[in-house]
């Protein structure tokens, strides 16, 4: 168990990318973090629980892909482009649309900095990537996972939050009542983060992008919260599922409270 209660600390979900584009400096900070606490939670967690009832739980009935990915196929390659699908020839333009962007600084920053060159060095792996991986890979995780369901979740959560946040700001003194109540914005992150799917910690991230709450909030949230990695979890048994998240939360809590008390 604490091998899960570590991995699901150290994640953030599809909001990852959302932090990474708002604001990149906090982000990797954020991670190299969650990271830390994630290691010493596992510890903790073995050393309370015991190695017993610490021991990842044995996964069965699970559907796995019977196929066989050979990355980087020789002699595939070319003939994968020549016969190309339309879900490849609509994924590589926009890599290359996204590399060019970026590249003449019509998305990014002006000027070539880290964020400028990670962006178009991203993008170029990206763009390697959709045009070499075989097409079961390429329709059943680029497409049919990442494309099609990720990336609409991401925007529309991003959207909402912005939108809501930006009604409330217009019309309620929302910004003067988070400031007063930091543990109690605190509590509700850290219960959010409790729901198993990406997209509601969306509210925090935007929250803290616009200055609204403190980092420790935001850590704790991301603490707490772990995208849709719980679910074969939670299919596989509730137990667990509760145990991990009532631990991933005592962490999230803990940390925010200190964070709250050293103003971080």
């Amino acid at each position: 168990m604490s091998y899960i209660c570590a991995a699901m600390i150290a994640t953030s979900g599809d909001e990852s990318f959302v932090m990474l584009a708002m604001f990149p400096g906090k982000a990797i900070l954020l991670t190299v973090i969650l990271f830390i606490i994630a290691i010493l939670a596992g510890i903790i967690t073995d050393l309370v629980l015991g190695e017993k009832r610490s021991k990842v739980f044995e996964c069965k009935g699970f559907s796995l892909h019977e196929e066989y990915c050979e990355c980087f196929p020789r002699g595939e390659i070319v003939r994968q482009l020549r016969k190309c699908s339309l879900q490849r020839f609509l994924l590589m333009t926009f890599m290359v649309l996204a590399i060019i962007t970026v590249g003449s600084g019509v998305i990014g920053p002006e000027k070539w900095n880290w964020i400028r060159s990670t962006l178009f060095i991203v993008s170029s792996v990206g763009l390697f990537i959709v045009a070499t991986v075989p097409e079961h890979f390429l329709d059943e995780h680029l497409w049919n996972h990442v494309a099609k369901k990720h990336v609409p979740n991401i925007f529309l959560w991003t959207f909402g939050a912005l939108l809501v946040m930006a009604i409330l700001i217009e019309h309620f003194n929302l910004e003067s009542w988070i400031q007063q109540s930091q543990l109690l914005i605190l509590v509700i992150a850290c219960l959010v983060g409790l729901i198993p799917e990406s997209g509601p910690h969306m509210i925090f991230v935007t929250l803290f992008a616009q200055g609204m709450i403190p980092f420790s909030i935001l850590a704790a949230s991301s603490i707490v919260q772990d995208g849709h990695g719980m679910l074969p979890l939670l299919a596989h048994s509730r137990k667990a599922f509760i145990v991990v998240k009532i631990i991933n939360l005592m962490f999230g809590l803990a940390v925010g409270l200190v964070g709250l008390l050293v103003r971080l």
